[in-house]
């Protein structure tokens, strides 16, 4: 249901774009950031709390401080990769938020297979692909911001110019991936039978949604929600942990990250125009992704652990 009511809002939301009131630049920028604090930060800085939940689960110790030593540690192995490997760090975000986006959104799937991680990174990859070539031209002068981006000038150019059809490698992918990942796969459904049609037109709404805004409608409204519904979930396992008590570290959690998101950008100049604000965030998220996935990866295997001991 609460797919359903996510693509109707979005539905909504480019209806109005383009038929009633064209949202300014502004007025994307402060939905993006308000989005950001509401959801987007707290579904991260739930990480210690899940990270927890696991450990108990495995009947493991966890430590808290062992945890921030190594969060920060990778945290911070992946912005100097940024800096000093800015064109590799930038693939590999997306390989990692492509793979992150699919194992969230298709947590219903059996993907313990490799033929299911296929399936998950070729989704991730539709997602990120449509949110990002469609609306490449916009994109470009974020990367010349950057020193890095105006000496890569060609590879900036080579995809600006190739962006749709690379756009339909990732089409063909994907519908390859998911032809073997149901071929394969025994008793795999598609899940009330939906799963393409709501696919559709998720797909479609990014596509013809300005870029900040659908990058804001998915990462926002649909990946945050379904990525705090599914920690919620997890984390009530047992009942060791209220809502009211999650609640409450995640708001601390969030204003931890919030200081030093603040912090990092007002160093680097964060504040000077729209187009660095923008910018900076993309960084702090790509730069976050690294631990992020790692703690969600062992979430959702966890969660398909216990699926498989109670179907027996």
């Amino acid at each position: 249901m609460m797919r359903y009511l996510m693509l109707v809002a979005g539905i909504v939301l480019l209806l109005v774009q383009h038929f009633v009131a064209t949202i300014s630049a502004e007025t994307q920028l402060f939905i993006f950031l308000g989005g950001i604090i509401v959801l987007g930060i707290p579904h991260g800085a739930a990480d210690m709390l899940v990270a927890n939940q696991t450990a108990n689960i495995k009947k493991i110790g966890f430590s808290k401080i062992y945890f921030l030593v190594k969060y920060l540690f990778r945290l911070g192995s992946f912005a100097a990769m940024f800096w000093f490997f800015p064109v590799i760090a930038n693939f590999l975000f997306i390989l990692f938020a492509a793979y992150h986006f699919g194992e969230t959104d298709l947590n219903n799937f059996k993907t313990e297979s490799f033929a299911g991680k296929l399936f998950v990174m070729s989704y991730g990859m539709m997602i990120l692909g449509v949110i990002l070539l469609s609306h490449f031209n916009d994109i470009i002068p974020l990367f010349y911001l950057f020193e890095s981006g105006r000496a890569n000038e060609t590879l900036i150019n080579f995809i600006s110019e190739y962006r749709y059809t690379i756009l339909s490698v990732l089409t063909v992918f994907f519908f390859a991936a998911t032809f073997i990942y149901f071929t394969s796969t025994e008793k795999a459904s598609f899940h009330n039978d939906h799963f393409l049609m709501q696919l559709a037109i998720l797909l479609f709404i990014l596509f013809y949604m300005p870029m900040v805004i659908g990058f804001t409608f998915y990462f926002v409204v649909w990946h945050s929600m379904l990525s705090l519904k599914n920690i919620v979930h997890y984390l009530n396992i047992n009942s060791k942990l209220s809502n009211t008590v999650i609640i409450k570290q995640l708001i601390l959690y969030s204003s931890l990250a919030m200081v030093g998101i603040l912090i990092f950008g007002w160093s680097g100049m964060m504040f000077v125009s729209s187009d660095a604000i923008m910018v900076y965030v993309f960084i702090g998220l790509a730069v976050l992704t690294a631990p992020h996935m790692q703690i969600m990866y062992d979430m959702y295997n966890s969660i398909r652990s216990q699926k498989k001991a109670n179907s027996k």
